[in-house]
């Protein structure tokens, strides 16, 4: 187990990578296909550690793949985690509902809730005797919560990092978003484009990205501006839609199922979920619910905070793992 001082440096973060996490991370990896329906195949990567003390699900963000955590799985393998990376419908190899490879599109929220089950009930399994812990990710992490309220007694502690209760729309107010959604979907454009949507162009910058390391911006946005199945862009009609069923969700009633613990961070300076409507999500957890929920806001950091500078993932990876430890001698 990897002690103080673990994180990756910016000064030879491509080096390191290169030479110390991927070499790493290709003996420990496996290509897992589920089919909970049938002619959909989940694209799942399964790492297992070498001294176990648990199990990690990480459920991704929008437009996000399994190869972008490889960093964030190293932490977790390095500190005795096995690790299960699903990608959800729409993402990366797994199955699409549309032939445009840059939109996102979801018929129904439901959808991401029961694949990501689907591979977490199977991690339990294969994994029995060690506890199952989550972590998620902004899309991820509104899936994730929803996940939690389905099979309360499933994971045993969650980490939401940006989670989206919500997402934020460019400007556009969240009522006119929603509605205007809904009324595309009932026109028939829920498999179109959100107005202003577009296919990917490879023009993304640093200084337009979710992230504050540009070394960690660039490893993976180089992989992905070379692989067509990485280059999810934007969200359909009807995937928006199904965002607006999923924060009213939440917010109605699933926060009232969840048992897990959850350690929820929030960014600074995030454009892209609403930090308004993430607290509201801890405050009916802790007024009300079965749970209990700690939100930490992290300075200086943007959505993505697992893509901040290493001085602040020193602190954001070693309350993640105090959070976990606290469970680590659950046995299932």
């Amino acid at each position: 187990m990897e002690e103080k001082n673990f994180v990756l440096s910016e000064e030879t973060y491509f080096e390191e990578m290169r030479q110390r996490v991927l070499p790493y991370l290709a003996q420990c990896r496996k290509e897992l296909w589920l089919e909970r329906e049938p002619g959909k195949r989940q694209y799942c990567v399964r790492y297992l550690a070498d001294e176990p003390v648990g199990t990690v699900v990480i459920s991704h963000g929008f437009t996000e793949t399994a190869e972008k955590y490889q960093e964030v799985v190293w932490y977790f393998l390095t500190h005795g985690y096995h690790v299960y990376v699903p990608e959800h419908c729409g993402h990366g190899h797994s199955y699409r509902l549309v032939d445009d490879l840059s939109l996102v599109h979801v018929d129904h929220y439901e959808r991401y809730i029961a694949d990501l089950l689907a591979v977490a009930e199977r991690a339990a399994k294969e994994q029995k005797g060690l506890p199952l812990f989550l972590y998620a990710h902004s899309m991820g992490g509104g899936v994730g919560a929803a996940a939690l309220s389905r099979q309360p007694e499933l994971f045993a502690r969650a980490v939401l990092s940006s989670p989206m209760i919500r997402p934020l729309t460019a400007g556009v107010p969240w009522p006119v978003a929603k509605l205007l959604a809904g009324l595309l979907c009932r026109v028939g454009r829920a498999k179109q484009y959100v107005p202003g949507g577009h296919a990917f162009d490879g023009k993304e910058t640093f200084e337009d990205s979710a992230s504050t390391c540009r070394e960690r911006f660039e490893f993976y946005q180089k992989r992905r501006n070379v692989e067509s199945l990485y280059q999810m862009s934007s969200p359909s009609c009807g995937w928006l839609h199904e965002a607006a069923r999923l924060n009213r969700y939440l917010q109605a009633e699933g926060w009232k199922y969840i048992e897990a613990p959850l350690l929820i961070f929030q960014a600074e300076n995030d454009g892209f979920v609403c930090g308004g409507e993430q607290e509201r999500f801890v405050e009916k957890v802790n007024r009300g619910g079965k749970a209990s929920a700690r939100l930490m806001r992290v300075p200086g950091t943007k959505h993505e905070i697992f893509n901040s500078a290493s001085n602040v993932l020193e602190r954001y990876w070693e309350e993640i793992f105090e959070f976990f430890s606290e469970s680590a001698d659950i046995r299932v």
